[in-house]
């Protein structure tokens, strides 16, 4: 059974094999047989292929991995996660096993550790109150917007630390951003309701005009950018200006455009570092006003 991400592979395999017989180990499964199973045990999370452990009474060989909508070819260096579903042949009669050594349950795509998360946001609060000396300017910090970011952005890097599972399983992270989207739109129309109506009737349009020609700047500038000098594809780069622009309610709209998985990593791609710059930037400005 040959399985590769590109079909001349395939072809040139099987010429240097012998000959193609499509269907073979599907239908004759006396010496071989096949088992789609979920990963839901913990220490199997965040580990290389190379370096999971697999049963020891009987040889089995993965073939694929499909985490969620997306089929991937096994690499080495490829992490299983929470919910990912593998193909495995195994020997006949092996099937039970193979289940119990994975876990096979789809419960544990929706758990995420909370030990985790809180010892991320711990840190991630500390380190965003050390001071960050500017010569000439003065001091800045990242604040609880960056500081949790970066520390985030190292976990997501280590997958792992030990016992401490730094990942969140796709369904558990889809549930919170889309709650806290709700949580952040509620929130800023609530507050921003009265200062709203306030600042239009004091000074008019011209604030929504000030503030409507920067985000049309910036917006300006990546998609033309984007388009004409770095040639990124359409969904790439309804990604990356969702991120310059730092709103995740533009995501939303932005994954409506293009329903593709490509807008949710353009953006996670641009969001941190433009949120860090915003959030210097911010103090910077501050301090050179006289203001912070």
């Amino acid at each position: 059974m040959l399985v590769a991400d590109r079909r001349e592979t395939i072809e040139e395999a099987a010429d240097a094999i012998g000959s193609v017989q499509p269907g073979r180990i599907a239908q004759d499964r006396s010496g071989l047989d096949y088992i789609r199973v979920f990963v839901g045990k913990a220490n199997l999370i965040g580990v290389p292929l190379a370096k999971v452990p697999l049963p020891a009474a009987f040889p089995i060989h993965i073939l694929h991995v499909r985490r969620y909508d997306v089929d991937i070819v096994p690499t080495p260096d490829l992490t299983l996660e929470f919910g990912d579903r593998i193909g495995v042949l195994v020997p006949p009669g092996g099937k039970d096993d193979v289940r119990k050594h994975f876990g096979d349950t789809v419960k544990s795509a929706a758990e995420f550790s909370y030990v985790s998360l809180g010892i991320g946001m711990v840190i991630g609060v500390l380190i965003g109150l050390i001071p960050i000396p500017i010569p000439g300017i003065g001091v800045v910090t990242l604040g609880i917007g960056g500081g949790p970011l970066l520390v985030a952005l190292v976990a997501g890097k280590l997958r792992r630390t030990g016992p401490l599972l730094w990942v969140m399983p796709l369904p558990a992270n889809i549930v919170l951003r889309n709650f806290g989207l709700a949580l952040f739109l509620a929130t800023v129309g609530i507050n921003a309701g009265q200062p709203f109506l306030r600042t239009v009737s004091e000074s008019g349009l011209s604030m929504l005009g000030i503030g409507a020609a920067v985000l049309l700047t910036t917006v300006l500038i990546v998609l033309l950018a984007g388009h004409y000098l770095m040639r990124l594809p359409y969904d790439d780069l309804l990604g990356v200006t969702s991120g310059a622009t730092g709103n995740p309610a533009i995501l939303v709209y932005s994954n409506q455009m293009a329903p593709t998985e490509r807008p949710d990593i353009g953006y996670a791609m641009i969001f941190p570092s433009m949120t860090i710059v915003k959030v210097i930037a911010v103090q910077i400005v501050g301090l050179v006003a006289g203001i912070g």
